[in-house]
């Protein structure tokens, strides 16, 4: 899917949504692209703290296992040259 012209159309409805409901502080894509995303591969000072918070909230949210916060930078990590 990520090679597909349907993420291509994620992404720009994504961008328009963004821009018409977040216009005072929706900071646009770098070149629509993911790759460099804060969220999706954070510095190691965010690293942290998203690392904490995720812990947090799934140990509020969920009533089983799930997937340690290295276990999905590592799936994103694996996919970071196709966003």
């Amino acid at each position: 899917m990520l090679q597909s012209n349907e993420y291509e159309l994620i992404k720009n409805d994504y961008d328009q949504i963004s821009r018409e409901h977040f216009d005072t502080g929706y900071v646009p894509l770098r070149g629509m692209s993911f790759q460099k995303s804060d969220a999706l591969f954070p510095p190691p000072h965010l690293a942290f703290t998203l690392s904490q918070e995720f812990e947090k909230q799934c140990q509020t949210l969920c009533f089983g296992k799930y997937p340690a916060w290295q276990q999905i930078q590592q799936c994103f990590n694996e996919i970071q040259n196709l966003l």
